[in-house]
This record gives structure tokens, sequence and C-alpha cells, in this order.
């Protein structure tokens, strides 16, 4: 009876149970499309991507944006594997020759989550390029790109980069 009790005992012993992790574990890349007012030259508004295909080039990320409709910003992930990461942008499905690459360097830093979380790497932008895909396209869609916050983590709601779009 007691060597019963005892293997009981070592048998709940050794079932450790984990605290779930409740935080975020992905970080994000808020990106935000503008473009200037109509009637002024210094005012901006936020721009619509009427069906929008931003796909990674470099890196097999686990998504993409394939016909997102009639949206003003987009969050992407970076990629952990390397020091910059190139995204291809179509603002419109029907519009392919308006094809742009961004193009993002930064610097990545392993952080400590949780010991339920575990890690994720936070990033520091250096620069964003935006430029013409090198196929048959004419026209750039992209006018220029801006870095508004150059630390990428999990805080929500900041947009990192704001991307200013032609007015045609």
């Amino acid at each position: 009876m007691f060597y019963l009790a005892l293997a009981c005992m070592t048998i709940v012993s050794c079932n450790t149970e984990r605290d779930p992790c409740l935080q975020p574990q992905n970080v994000f890349l808020r990106m935000q499309f503008l473009r200037k007012a109509a009637d002024t030259g210094t005012a901006f508004v936020d721009t619509l991507l009427p069906y929008m295909l931003l796909n990674p080039i470099d890196h097999p990320l686990p998504y993409m944006a394939a016909g997102a409709k009639n949206i003003s910003a987009f969050n992407i992930r970076l990629d952990p594997d390397a020091d910059s990461s190139r995204w291809y942008l179509q603002t419109d499905s029907a519009a392919t020759h308006r094809r742009d690459t961004i193009t993002f360097h930064y610097e990545r830093e392993l952080h400590f989550i949780s010991n339920a979380c575990g890690y994720t790497y936070y990033y520091r932008l250096n620069e964003v390029r935006a430029a013409r895909r090198a196929l048959a396209d004419t026209v750039r869609s992209i006018d220029s790109v801006v870095i508004t916050q150059r630390e990428v983590n999990n805080e929500a709601g900041k947009t990192h980069v704001n991307i200013y779009f032609h007015r045609n």
C-alpha cells in the first residue's frame, strides 16, 4: 500500500502544468497609406487601396494580402532570419502596370517575453525604400516612404511607416 501511494505521488508530481501564454508573440510592422489632398499640397488623407496585392519576395512568411479591399493601413511581419525584407505591392490587382517593391532594412533584437511565451524578435528600422519593380513596369504608384516609428515591438496602435502615393 505504501509503494502504491508513493507511485501515485510520483506520477502526479511529474505532471507539470505550464502557465498559458497570454501575451502577443508576433510582432507586426504597421504601414499607413496616404495621398496628398486635392486642394492643398501639404495636407495628406488616408488612401483606400481598392484591391491591393502585397506579397513577400525574399522569404516565405506565412501570409500575404491577396485582394485586400479598400484598406488604408496594413500590418506585415518582418523576416526574423534576415536584416531586410522585400515586399511586392500592387495597389490594384487590375493595374498591372503599377507595381512597386518596398524594402525594409532593420536590426533584430531577441526579446524575452515570459517563461510561458518564450522569445520573439523586436526590430529597429534603419531605412525603408520604395522602387519600381524591375519588370515591364512603366509607372510607380509610390511617391515616397517615411519611417514614423523606428522601434517595432508589441506596442499596439503605432504606425511605423507612412507610404505616400502619387495623386493619379
